[in-house]
């Protein structure tokens, strides 16, 4: 049996190498005029070569940072993504030194050594390697979470039936079953796979609930959790936490948490699968 989808439009990760080359020549450049600037005040000496070479501190950010956000996208947990967050920030703190190491022996007549400049870069700038390693992953993993979330509820709802997958093959001990999506009461992750709750029983699938959620009808199944979707067709009643958040109660009476990030798209969708029920 062939079941034809609609896949995802939205191209993860969002990344602009212009922007990121922009801002760390300014980076560089601010960097070169404070050193200018404090040799003025302090009466000292100014030298651009090594105000150059020392602004290599920035050079390491374009690419960690694109390897930062272009992984983020195959992060499925918290380890994942705390494993993210830390190696950009060890590499960066030993990079820095080996890279002013290495240029200072070939091109400068004084050689600067790794442990001093190591010493230098952990006291005057771990701060600001871990607010810039933190904070931009931070809000584009929030900015794409919603993202997600609103080109979910823009998808158009006039696909014929045959665009979705209207069947799952699962195993149910040395037997293949096929069940049908619509009678399927929702779907949980279980990483790489996803758990399928069907009369009572549960079926692993052999899929991600993020693929899994690009094969399925948008009109009949919606996302209440970044890792639950819920059947429509299966929802008796929903009511607020009172902090943003939502229970729903489906047919056989299991209760499921609506996050508030997936709550507006969840009661629209409700909403217009009733009227055409009605």
């Amino acid at each position: 049996m062939i079941h034809r989808f609609s896949r995802n439009p939205i191209g993860f990760p969002l990344r602009n190498p212009i922007v990121l080359v922009l801002f760390l020549v300014t980076c560089i450049l601010l960097t070169v005029l404070i050193d200018f600037l404090e040799s003025q005040f302090q009466n000292s000496g100014f030298y651009i070569s090594e105000s150059l070479l020392f602004s290599s501190y920035w050079w390491i950010f374009l690419p960690l940072w694109y390897g930062q956000l272009s992984l983020s996208n195959l992060c499925r947990t918290k380890a994942c993504f705390a494993a993210l967050v830390l190696l950009p920030i060890l590499i960066h703190l030993f990079a820095f030194p080996a890279l002013v190491w290495l240029i200072s022996s070939l091109l400068y007549s004084h050689t600067f050594e790794f442990r001093r400049t190591f010493e230098f870069g952990l006291t005057q700038h771990f701060f600001k390697i871990f607010l810039l390693y933190t904070i931009p992953i931070g809000l584009f993993s929030i900015f794409k979470e919603r993202l997600t979330v609103y080109h979910s509820s823009t998808i158009p709802l006039n696909h014929e039936a045959d665009d979705f997958l209207t069947s799952v093959a699962v195993k149910d001990g040395n037997r293949q079953l096929y069940i049908p999506t619509k009678e399927i009461l929702y779907f949980s992750a279980n990483p790489p796979y996803t758990n399928i709750m069907h009369h009572g029983k549960k079926y692993l699938y052999n899929m991600t609930l993020k693929s899994l959620s690009e094969k399925l009808d948008n009109r009949l199944f919606v996302r209440i959790h970044k890792s639950e979707i819920v059947n429509l067709s299966k929802v008796q009643s929903y009511q607020s936490r009172q902090n943003g958040d939502y229970d729903v109660t489906i047919s056989d009476s299991s209760v499921l948490r609506i996050s508030r990030n997936f709550a507006k798209d969840f009661k629209t969708k409700l909403d217009l699968f009733t009227q055409d029920k009605a």
